[in-house]
C-alpha cells in the first residue's frame, strides 16, 4: 500500500514542524501518516524515543494494528503498550511506548524525543490532571491529532495548542488570550457557571492568528467522496406520568440549558443527568420498579424506549441494521430487556471481547447498542449498516461527531441516516440545539485554520 497524496503531505509537513497540531477529518488516515513520519524518524535517528497517548481502546488496538497493516515491521517491533497492570514497563527500554490517556501520569516529567497525543481534545482543559501530566512531559517534538479541534467552541483550542507546545501553558498567557477575545456573558448574574462568548468582531482566524503556522487542517469533505449524511429528528410525546415527573423536577431544580453552554460545573452535570434520564423514563427517589443501580423506572413511562424499539423493528423488517446510542447504564439494561422481548438480534459494545464487531460487520445483528464514550474512537462499523439512532443525546460534540463517524467513513456504500429521538418540550431540544451550534462553530474554526 501507498500513502495517499494528502497523507504524504501530512508526513512531510511534520518534518518541518516540531510543534504540530493536526486537525484532520475523521477517516482521512492521520494515524497512518504519523506512523510513516515516526518510521522515517526512527531510520534517521535509531535512538529516538516516542510516547503515544490515546484513548484506551485506541491505545490498545489501533496504533499497533495500523503499523501491521502498513507493514512497518521495524516500527511495530519497537512498540510497547503500557497499562496500569504492567506500569513497571513505563521504565523499560522500548523506544516507542503507547499509553492510554488515563494512565499518562505514569510518564509525568519524563523525557521523550517525540510526544504524540491522539484525540488531542482529551487535553482541552488546562486544569485537568491528564493535561497537567502531558504538559509536564519534556518532549522535543509534540504532535497532536484531532478530528474535532473545537468540540465545544473556540475556547477549547488554547489548551490543546499548549499541549502541542504551540501556545504557552502559563495561566497568565491563557487568561490574557481569553480576556482579549472572549467575554463572560453571565458575569455578575446569579448562575452557577460562566458562559464565555467571543467578543464582538472576534473570529477564529483572529483569535488563532499567532498559532496558524503550526496547525494543519484537512477536512473529510475536501478529500473523500463519501455518501451524504442526513440528520433527522423524531419528536416523542412523553407519557402523562413522565410529563408530570419532568415538570415537577424542573420546578424543583430550577434547571435550564443555555444555548451556548460550553462546560457544566459538577453540580450542573448532576442536575442535567437527573433531567435527561427522566426524559428517557427514569427518575430518582420515586416509587416504581428499581434497576440494579437503584434508579427508578417511572410507572407508565418508557415513551422514548418504546419508540426506539419500534424503530429498530421496522428497520429489521426492511433488512437494515441500527447503531443505537444511549448515555446512561440504566438505559442499556432496559434496552436489553425490550430488544429481547421484541426478538431482535442485538449486542452491546463493551469490554475487550470484540465478538460483536465481527457479527455487526457481517450483517448478523439487527441492533448494535453503544455508548458514545466507549464507541466513539477506533472502530470501523461502516460494513454493518448505515443507520444511527440516538435514543439519548450527549451534549459532548466530540462524542457525537466521532460516534456518527463510525458509519460515515471510507467504505460506506450508502447515505448515512442519523436519527435523533427528542422528547418534546424537554431538555432534549436544548441539547440538540447545542450540538447544532457546536457543529457550526467547529466548521468555522476548520475554515479559519485551512
Amino acid at each position: 500500500m501507498e500513502l495517499r497524496p494528502y497523507q504524504k503531505r501530512i508526513a512531510n509537513w511534520l518534518c518541518d514542524h516540531p510543534h504540530a497540531c493536526l486537525s484532520v477529518g475523521m477517516g482521512l488516515g492521520k494515524t497512518a501518516a504519523v506512523l510513516h513520519f515516526l518510521d522515517y524518524t526512527r531510520r534517521l535517528y535509531p535512538l529516538a524515543t516516542t510516547l503515544i497517548v490515546a484513548p484506551k481502546r485506541v491505545a490498545e488496538t489501533v496504533w499497533m494494528q495500523e503499523a501491521e497493516k502498513w507493514e512497518l515491521w521495524k516500527l511495530l517491533a519497537d512498540m510497547q503498550l503500557v497499562t496500569a497492570k504492567n506500569k513497571q514497563d513505563a521504565d523499560s527500554d522500548a523506544p516507542i511506548k503507547i499509553v492510554s490517556r488515563d494512565n499518562v501520569g505514569l510518564f509525568a516529567e519524563k523525557h521523550f524525543d517525540i510526544l504524540v497525543m491522539d484525540e488531542l481534545t482529551s487535553f482541552k482543559n488546562l486544569k485537568s490532571q491528564r493535561t497537567k501530566a502531558v504538559l509536564s512531559i519534556n518532549a522535543d517534538r509534540r504532535i497532536g491529532l484531532t478530528g474535532t479541534f473545537a468540540p465545544n467552541g473556540l475556547l477549547d483550542t488554547y489548551a490543546q495548542l499548549a499541549a502541542c507546545g504551540i501556545a504557552s501553558p502559563d495561566d497568565g498567557d491563557y487568561y490574557a488570550w481569553r480576556g482579549r477575545w472572549f467575554v463572560n456573558v453571565n458575569q455578575g448574574r446569579a448562575v452557577a457557571f460562566p458562559d464565555w462568548k467571543p467578543r464582538h468582531g472576534t473570529t477564529a482566524e483572529t483569535a488563532l492568528a499567532p498559532y496558524l503556522h503550526d496547525i494543519i487542517t484537512l477536512t473529510t469533505e475536501d478529500y473523500l467522496q463519501l455518501p451524504k449524511m442526513q440528520t433527522r429528528t423524531v419528536e416523542v410525546e412523553l407519557s402523562k406520568e413522565e410529563r408530570k415527573a419532568y415538570d415537577d423536577l424542573i420546578a424543583t431544580l430550577h434547571f435550564s440549558l443555555p444555548d451556548g453552554l460550553d462546560d457544566f460545573t459538577v453540580s450542573e452535570k448532576a442536575r442535567f443527568a437527573k433531567v435527561q434520564t427522566l426524559c428517557s423514563g427514569f427518575v430518582y427517589d420515586r416509587e416504581g420498579e428499581y434497576s440494579d443501580d437503584g434508579v427508578v423506572r417511572i410507572k407508565g413511562g418508557g415513551a422514548k424506549i418504546a419508540e426506539a424499539v419500534e424503530f429498530c423493528c421496522r428497520a429489521a423488517g426492511e433488512g437494515e441494521s441500527v447503531l443505537l446510542f444511549y448515555n446512561y447504564r440504566e438505559m442499556a439494561l432496559w434496552l436489553g430487556e425490550e430488544l429481547t422481548k421484541a426478538g431482535l438480534r442485538f449486542a452491546s459494545v463493551k469490554g475487550s471481547n470484540l465478538d460483536w464487531l465481527a457479527k455487526w460487520n457481517a450483517g448478523e445483528l439487527d441492533v448494535l447498542v453503544a455508548n458514545p464514550a466507549s464507541a466513539g474512537h477506533g472502530l470501523n462499523l461502516q460494513a454493518g449498516g448505515h443507520i444511527v439512532l440516538w435514543l439519548e443525546l450527549t451534549y459532548n460534540y466530540e462524542y457525537y461527531a466521532q460516534a456518527n463517524a463510525r458509519l460515515h467513513r471510507t467504505g460506506q456504500r450508502y447515505p448515512v441516516q442519523v436519527w435523533h429521538l427528542v422528547a418534546k418540550d424537554t431538555v432534549d431540544e436544548g441539547v440538540l440545539r447545542l450540538l447544532q451550534n457546536k457543529d457550526k462553530t467547529n466548521k468555522r474554526v476548520e475554515a479559519a485554520t485551512k
